[in-house]
């Protein structure tokens, strides 16, 4: 009978220490590709986040539920030949930190890029200046825990935010002058365009009007462009809208008077967005 009163008490103990939510256990699994595993205790069960670490960096993948068993067993075989040791850790220790805030920074870095990707083009300098800048760059990551690290975090998030906005806004801005007064389409205008052109829908449909409305300066300032230069130009010109006048561009090109080494190749690059 006592025998059976101390099972039942090692058992209750184990789910009251199970339920603390200020620990956490580690598993590392070292490789070229690190596979990373954190189990955040409750009750009996745990919430278990497995992150990759790869170039400096950590990238969370899926996140489950796991049996604490694992852990009271400290070991437990992935495969025939393989064990998981786990390490006990305070929820706000150093290295837990570092996973879970450089995965989360970069997830908003990763998030932030496709926004900007389809807002004012993914090669925007101006943006990825201040997007790389020294100020704008959180690197600490071991110094905080996650919930305050994502103050931090959503700071700069928004000021990016912002950012593309502002850019955006300006590219519209352009787009509507070239619109409202095509007479002002010149060489000056025109190599002031091309200098920040990017893959976004408003610079398209600006370059259609700059191409249907100055053909012979655009021709122009196209061939003096260095080799590097044309070849990025020319890389952002297979992803018109569907409602772009492809044929009408490449027919304007094509009856042009101006003499053009470069002329032909953009003819053929002029594409709609890939389905």
């Amino acid at each position: 009978m006592k025998q059976i009163l101390l099972i039942i008490i090692s058992c209750l103990l184990g789910q009251i220490s199970f339920a603390q939510s200020d620990s956490v256990y580690l598993s590392i699994d070292s490789k070229l590709i690190s596979e990373i595993q954190i189990i955040t205790p409750y009750n009996e069960n745990g919430t278990r986040e497995n992150y990759t670490h790869f170039k400096y960096r950590y990238w969370l993948g899926e996140t489950d539920t796991v049996s604490m068993i694992i852990v009271e067993n400290t070991e437990i075989a992935k495969s025939k030949k393989k064990k998981i040791e786990y390490q006990k850790y305070g929820a706000c220790d150093s290295i837990i930190n570092k996973i879970k805030n450089s995965s989360y920074y970069w997830k908003m870095r990763s998030n932030i890029d496709k926004v900007a990707r389809q807002e004012i083009g993914y090669g925007n300098n101006e943006f990825n200046n201040l997007k790389n800048s020294e100020n704008n760059r959180l690197k600490d990551f071991s110094e905080k825990c996650r919930d305050q690290f994502k103050i931090d975090v959503s700071k700069l998030k928004d000021q990016l935010l912002n950012e593309i906005q502002r850019i955006k806004e300006g590219k519209i801005d352009r787009f509507n002058r070239l619109r409202s007064n095509p007479e002002s389409i010149d060489s000056t205008s025109i190599n002031s365009f091309l200098e920040t052109f990017d893959l976004c829908e408003t610079d398209l449909k600006s370059l259609e009007l700059i191409i249907l409305q100055n053909t012979t300066d655009f021709l122009t300032s196209i061939d003096k462009l260095s080799d590097s230069d044309f070849f990025s130009f020319t890389l952002k010109l297979d992803d018109f809208s569907e409602d772009s006048n492809i044929s009408k561009m490449k027919e304007t090109l094509k009856e042009s008077e101006q003499r053009s080494k470069r002329k032909k190749k953009i003819i053929r690059k002029i594409k709609k967005a890939k389905g």
